[in-house]
Parts: C-alpha cells; structure tokens; sequence
C-alpha cells in the first residue's frame, strides 16, 4: 500500500515537532502510579483515557490545528500509570461529533475481527523490544456503520533499564487512499483479463530482446507456453532474425507504426503471419517496446491459394483460347473441305456426260470404221453418224465448258480461303462466285438466294476472310432459320432456332437476300437477311459467343457464328449486328471498310445488337 507511508510521513512530519513538545511537558505531569504497572495488553490505546490537563494553551492549539490540518490523531499511553490520552481528532476520525466515553475497550472493541490478532501481536511484539519502531494498518467500526482504515506510525520510549515505559505515535485515516488503491487494482485486474482474452497480441519487450510481458495470445501464436517464451530471445522467434533489426530501425525513424507484416516461425517449423504494431511504454520505470500482434496467417493461405487459383486459371483460359484457335481453323479446314466435296460432286455431272459422250464418239467411230473397211457403208450411215458427231462434240464442250467453270469458281474461292491474300476484288462478281461454289449445299435446299450489289463496288480487302463470313451466314440459315440441320453434315451452323421447330420443317420455300451498297465514300454494307423463323430473343445476345448453339449433338459446333464476329472485327475491320424477328426472319449487318487495315485489330468490339 504505497499511498499509507506517504501520508503517514505527512502528517507525522506535521505534528511530530509539537507531540514532542506536549510528551516532554507531559512527562513532568503524570498521575500517581500504581503499585504494579500494566501488562501490555492493558496498556493498548484501548485502555482508560481520563486525561490530563495540558498548562500551556499555546501548544495544545497548535497540535489541535496540526491534526485537523492533516486528518491525523495521535496518543500518548503511560505504561507505568496504565493510562492513554487521545488527541480530540481521534473520536471525530470515527465518525463522533462530540467527544464520547471512552472506556478501557474504546479502541480494542472496535478493532476489525479479521485484524485484532495480527495488531495485538504486533504491539506486543514492539512492546517487548522485537522492533526498534512500528507501523502497520487496520480497520476500526465507523459511528454510522463500515469501516475505516487506520494507518498507525510510532515506538515505545524506555527507562535506563529497557523496560517500556511510554508508548506513543500517529495515526491517519487511509480509508479514501485504500479505496482508490482497491479500485485500482480491480482495474489492473480487469484490464489484465482483457488483455489475456483478447485475440491480439500484447507483448512489452526490451530493446535488447527481453520479455516484460506477454498475454495468453502470444502464448498460443508463438506456439510455446508462457515460461518457454519469458526465456526465448525475442529476436529468434522470427522467422527472418533481421525483420526486428529492421522493424525497430523503422521505429527510431518513424516512431509508432501500424500494421507491419511480419513471419514468426514456431517451434513445429510452421510460419505465422502477423500485422505487427509497436508504441513506446514505460514499465516499472524502464523504457520498454509496446507491440500488438494480429495473426494474418489465414488471410495469408487465402491469398496464396487465391493467386495459386488465379494462376491455374489463366493457364486454363491460355488453354482454352489456343483450344478454340484450334477448332476455329479446324472448323474453316472443315468448310473447305465440304466446299472441296461438294464441287466435287458437281463437277462429276459435267465430267460424266463428257466422258459418256466422248464414248459415243468412240463406239460410232469404231462402227462407221467397220463397215467402211467391209464396203458396207452407205451414204445416210455417214451422214448419221456425222450428226450424231456434232450432236456429242456439243455435249461434251458444253459440259467440259462447265467444269471448267466450276473448277475455276473453287479455284479463286479455295485459294483466297486458304491463303488469307489481300487483294482488289469487285464485289458483287466475287459473291456470285461464292455462291456458285455453294450451289452444291444449296441444291438439297428448296431456298432461292438472291444477290443485289453493284458489279463496279470494288473493296481492297481480304476476300477469302470475307467468303467465310458469308459462307457461315448461308449454312447458318440452313440449319437454323429453316431446319435443314438434320440433313446436313455441316458444322458450321450454330444460330439458335425457335424452341419449336415443325414451323420450319413444314416451310420448303424461303428467300435467303445479299445486299451490298456503299455506305459513303469509303464504306461497304452488307445485309443478309433470311425469312426464317427467327432468332429468340433470350438467345439475341448470344449468337457471337463461342460454343453458343441450340443444335448441340445435331451437327452445331457454335462457332459459325463466333468466327463471323471474329474475322468482321477483325482482319476485316468491320462491324456486325445482328436483328430478329421470331417467326418472319433475321438480318445482319455488316459494315465494312472498302481498304481494309493494314494490320488486324488487337481486340475487337463487343457485337452491337438490334
């Protein structure tokens, strides 16, 4: 209890001078003794205190005003004569408002029952020579009820023999010092439990590595229990020794800082992660480091299995764009290769006849040789056979004519698809030739395309680029906008339909329409329009996305579409939307420019939608 000798000293340093005084004037002044003097106990500030008159006026005052002034009372025992003078401030000390009886057990009776031994054996103790001087502290009832703490300071005064003959000293009221002091304590022990239950850390260290404190935290962050970790080092509880050098280097710089993060190593060889922080703090008059400690180490993992997740992801996205490259050229292989199949199978038509007519030639030419070499032909033979002659060499040129045409039309288209050249082409001249090569696909239709543009429209473009467009657009139309999808091998197509479908078997007849017109000075657009069925509208905003179709397992790769929007966007340079109307039709709209850029665009646009 720090605060009692302080106020003890107080009020002993204040009256102490006049108390001496009053003992010495005091001593010459004793009443008769008795034939026996008292045992100790009887000679306790509890015993009778009749009094004696003080002669001089002026001391007596200036001790009354010394013991107000400092809430302080004193007496005076004479263990010879058995009697004990109390100072006027020692009833008011209790609570009396006029000073009452004071019978032998005045002071005793009012002793505390938890304290009544260890005083009485104290003064006993004294009494007998044990201490040179005494002090101690103890409750006494109060008048109005409770109870007040007494804080005692003084000695026994002896004859020449040591015997103890007076016994006198001070005592203050402690009760409001005591309370402050019990507050105090209950606060610490609050503040204490606080800190062990708190989540963070709370750690006082010296500069040199020392421990002041730790809480229950730190006990289970550094993984050590308390007295393992009192011995630790501070600096080897860090994963990187350095990080400390480093952090109180910061602290001398900055001053306090906040949320450093910091690895701490525990004895398993698991790494801690933590937001560390560090004030200044003052204990037990040393300087000392203050820090706070908050474990990050989940948010750590999260945040490596997060960029490890992130990693693993765009490596799979790397995949799957070189996965759709992929596909994307093996679906333009794809439409070259049916374009190369079905020229095939058309030209096998003109071939056929020729080869069946240059046969004729051949068995009339053996026949009319064979009856001229037996003197068996006659005039009207020759001159049906020289018919017949005229009739097959018409037939055969003509047919020779066409495949050649046909040969010729793939030829142009089969190269420009595969080499991707830029050139200068007419337009309109370009699409018929397209289309012609796609007369195969569409001869198993009952559609009518049809073809508006300019012959003199010229574009300086990539015209295989723009003969994959409207090669998808037209096997889009097919499959989708008019159900053809069953009975075609093409995969090409990927344009959703209508959920029912009966609409666009039951329609045999539709109009697929390719418009070209300038769109001034140095732009081309182009509609290709259909009267299908229509897209539906939750699928409008879907038909660019790659793998998107509604023909799944029917022959739809969903990337018709997608390649449309790609090379438009971009080795084209253009744009394409896309409108619709379920049950009457679709168009897209392409705008092109007429001199394609030089170079392909780094990314190209989101599709627009109508």
């Amino acid at each position: 209890m720090a605060a009692e000798p302080v106020m003890v000293a107080l009020a002993a340093g204040a009256v102490g001078g006049l108390l001496g005084m009053l003992l010495g004037r005091y001593s010459g002044r004793r009443a008769a003794r008795r034939p026996s003097p008292p045992s100790p106990a009887s000679a306790t500030p509890g015993v009778a205190a009749p009094g004696h008159p003080i002669h001089d006026p002026e001391i007596g005052e200036r001790l009354e005003m010394a013991l107000e002034a400092t809430g302080a009372a004193v007496w005076d025992a004479d263990l010879v004569a058995g009697t004990c003078w109390w100072s006027d401030t020692f009833p008011r000390m209790l609570g009396h408002r006029t000073r009452p009886a004071m019978p032998p057990d005045f002071w005793e009776r009012r002793l505390h029952p938890e304290d009544r031994d260890r005083v009485l054996a104290h003064i006993a103790s004294h009494l007998a020579g044990e201490t040179s001087a005494y002090a101690y502290s103890y409750r006494l009832r109060h008048e109005a009820g409770g109870w007040v703490w007494i804080a005692a300071k003084g000695r026994a005064f002896r004859d020449e023999t040591g015997r103890a003959v007076r016994y006198a000293g001070i005592m203050t009221d402690i009760t409001e010092a005591r309370r402050q002091e019990e507050r105090l304590r209950a606060s610490e022990e609050r503040l204490l439990k606080i800190m062990e239950a708190a989540p963070i850390a709370v750690n006082v260290t010296t500069r040199d590595g020392r421990w002041l404190f730790c809480n229950a935290q730190s006990v289970r962050l550094m993984g050590r229990d308390r007295a393992e970790l009192m011995r630790t080092p501070v600096a080897d509880l860090y994963a990187a020794p350095a990080d400390r050098d480093a952090l109180i280097a910061r602290f001398d710089r900055e001053g306090a800082f906040r949320n450093a993060e910091i690895r701490f190593r525990r004895p398993d060889g698991s790494i801690v992660w933590v937001l560390s922080s560090w004030n200044s703090i003052e204990l037990d008059g040393e300087s000392a480091l203050l820090t706070w400690l908050y474990d990050i180490t989940d948010r750590k993992a999260a945040e490596s299995a997060m960029i490890q997740a992130r990693e693993e992801a765009e490596q799979a996205l790397a995949d799957l764009r070189e996965a759709q490259e992929s596909l994307i050229q093996a679906e333009t292989m794809a439409s070259l290769g049916q374009l190369v199949a079905g020229v095939a199978h058309e030209i096998n038509t003109p071939i056929g006849i020729g080869l069946t007519a240059a046969s004729h030639i051949g068995e009339q030419a053996q026949v009319l040789r064979d009856r001229f070499t037996g003197n068996a032909l006659r005039r009207s033979e020759f001159l049906e056979f020289l018919d017949g002659l005229s009739e097959s060499s018409r037939l055969l040129m003509a047919n020779i004519d066409r495949a050649a045409s046909l040969v010729q039309s793939f030829k142009q288209v089969a190269v420009d698809q595969s080499s991707g050249d830029r050139r200068v082409f007419e337009l309109g001249s370009y699409v018929h030739e397209l289309l012609f090569s796609l007369r195969p696909r569409l001869k198993r239709t009952n559609l009518r395309v049809t073809v508006e543009c300019d012959d003199e429209l010229t574009m300086d473009s990539f015209p295989g680029a723009l003969g994959q467009v409207l090669t998808n657009l037209v096997i889009n139309a097919v499959v989708h906008a008019y159900g053809d999808g069953d009975r075609m091998s093409d995969r090409t197509g990927d344009r959703p339909a209508e959920p029912s479908t009966e609409r666009a078997v039951e329609r045999s007849v539709g109009t697929i329409r390719i418009t070209a017109q300038p769109d001034g000075s140095d732009r081309v657009r182009i509609d290709f329009i259909d009267d299908g069925v229509g897209i539906a509208p939750e699928h409008l905003s879907k038909v660019f996305d790659p793998f998107f179709t509604t023909k799944r397992g029917q022959g739809g790769s969903g990337l018709g579409l997608h390649i449309v929007f790609n090379t438009v966007t971009g080795p084209l340079g253009g744009t394409v939307s896309v409108q619709s109307w379920p049950g009457q039709g679709t168009r897209f709209t392409i705008l092109l420019p007429r001199e394609a850029p030089a170079m392909q665009a780094a990314a190209a646009a989101e599709p627009a939608l109508g």
